[in-house]
């Protein structure tokens, strides 16, 4: 693979880098904290004690889906900056990427009935849900109309590697 594709400026390449790094030990932190989190809001909410389990569980996984996300990220912006983006694995990390916001919005829609079942939300809270799960099928539906672009890209210089 030749290596003289226009590249992202070295700067930028670490800023997001760095930026994606800090938000991964962010969620890191964020799963260490939950548990706690969770036991205060038991405690001071008895009456839905109940739901402290299976919502510390949908926590939990949702960070963990956001820290895979930010990993995938952090993997394409390396292949864009190393010449490597225009290759076949990279489709399959944009798979992984996909993948990972499917389950993201499966969860909410998981949690949305967890929280309904126990009787513990609120319109408020259900609005927010609504829009955060409309958020995430609408990144979906974006990264895939850009993986089909990286689709394209990738079919046009293998073309161009076997005329060159």
């Amino acid at each position: 693979m030749t290596r003289d594709l226009p590249r992202p400026p070295f700067a930028l390449v670490v800023a997001t880098e760095a930026l994606l790094i800090v938000l991964f030990l962010v969620g890191l932190g964020a799963i260490a904290l939950l548990p706690g989190f969770s036991a205060d809001a038991a405690a001071t909410l008895p009456e839905y004690a109940g739901l402290r389990g299976p919502l510390l569980a949908v926590a939990i996984t949702f960070t963990i889906l956001g820290l895979i996300a930010l990993a995938m990220v952090g993997l394409l912006v390396h292949r864009v900056h190393s010449g490597t983006m225009l290759t076949s694995p990279s489709l399959r990390w944009v798979d992984v990427l996909v993948a990972t916001l499917g389950c993201a919005a499966v969860l909410i829609v998981v949690g949305f009935f967890v929280i309904s079942n126990g009787q513990a939300g609120s319109p408020f809270l259900a609005l927010i849900q609504v829009m955060a799960c409309i958020a995430l099928v609408s990144t979906i539906c974006i990264t895939l109309v850009l993986r089909s672009l990286l689709g394209n890209a990738i079919h046009l210089r293998a073309e161009l590697d076997e005329v060159v």
